[in-house]
């Protein structure tokens, strides 16, 4: 079994330098590529860690929860893998929790922060609990971390305004001019993929939509779609602000004899697997949700170390455009 002394002489460093990587520590310097080739040799060596006793020694359980909103949301697959991939480095585990559970007086909330169950916590939307789940969690001394803007508490975020930038552009270069905005609600990041929109829009010289919020999921897509037909002018193209409403906008276009592309453009936001599948293919903003994951829980354990963490959009990779077979050129502008 491999040892520590054993990944610093595979790693040319310290032994003390492979301790603080392995328990997470922050008092001793090194850069980036340190830690990356003390990771690399931990996995050429296929070193595992006493958990038992560094748990003891560091007063830790080694676990993380991550809350989000719906664990079956496809959107959420990736984030997953770099949240595990990022543990995994750390030595780490996860409990998963889904906020719908997370109601006042649930059990789930009541074991998750007692006996010191986890060290500490990451959250997709806070906004998505009531507010004395909320309370209840900031009460307690366990670092959470929002992988979502969030204005007081440390965060990490993906650069939601631009995917809807990318969106609304590549609509506009394919001549069309009346594009409406559908779904989402109120919260940080549905705001700013409309505000990226209206940016766009209004770049170009015309007068954006008002926002159909009209929620999540298929059926808030779909009645986007039979919203923005109510409008004084009908779209030739529409932006949907989550991926699995652009289903219910297809499958509405379908049921309404609206054929897309030729008469309905549409572009969603995030990309999933199944986008590829649907007929026709949805063109997608792609969003950074792998390296998402592993930020936050890299961020998480920072804060965990007790050094501070402000937070802020990842930037690298930034949103990318899939493009596949729902839009196309306006040919009678």
């Amino acid at each position: 079994m491999a040892t520590q002394r054993d990944i610093a002489r595979t790693a040319e460093v310290s032994v003390a330098v492979v301790s603080a990587v392995i328990n997470g520590t922050t008092h001793t310097r090194m850069s980036e590529a340190t830690r990356a080739r003390v990771l690399q040799a931990m996995e050429k060596l296929d070193y595992q860690p006493n958990q038992a006793a560094r748990s003891l020694r560091l007063n830790r359980t080694g676990m993380i929860a991550l809350i989000l909103h719906k664990l079956d949301n496809p959107v959420y697959a990736h984030l997953l893998r770099g949240v595990y991939a990022a543990a995994a480095e750390r030595g780490g585990t996860v409990l998963l929790g889904d906020a719908e559970t997370m109601r006042s007086g649930s059990q789930f909330v009541t074991r998750l922060l007692s006996h010191g169950t986890v060290d500490g916590i990451l959250i997709r939307d806070d906004r998505l609990f009531d507010d004395d789940v909320v309370a209840e969690l900031r009460s307690h001394p366990k670092p959470i971390l929002s992988l979502d803007y969030a204005q007081d508490h440390p965060w990490v975020g993906i650069d939601d305004r631009r995917a809807g930038e990318i969106a609304t552009r590549f609509l506009l270069n394919l001549r069309h001019r009346q594009i409406v905005f559908i779904g989402g609600a109120t919260g940080h990041a549905f705001q700013q993929r409309y505000r990226g929109y209206q940016q766009e829009m209004q770049q170009a010289g015309l007068e954006p939509a008002p926002h159909l919020a009209t929620g999540f999921g298929e059926q808030a897509g779909a009645d986007g779609l039979r919203q923005a037909l109510q409008l004084p002018t009908a779209p030739t193209a529409v932006v949907v602000n989550s991926i699995m409403s652009a289903v219910g906008v297809l499958a509405a276009a379908r049921d309404l004899g609206i054929d897309v592309p030729n008469q309905l453009s549409v572009v969603g936001i995030h990309d999933v697997d199944l986008m590829e599948h649907l007929r026709p293919a949805v063109t997608a903003v792609r969003m950074p949700m792998y390296e998402l994951g592993r930020a936050g829980v890299h961020a998480l354990y920072e804060l965990m170390a007790e050094h501070p963490h402000t937070g802020g959009i990842i930037t690298n990779p930034e949103p990318k455009l899939i493009v596949r077979d729902s839009a196309t050129t306006l040919t009678d502008a």
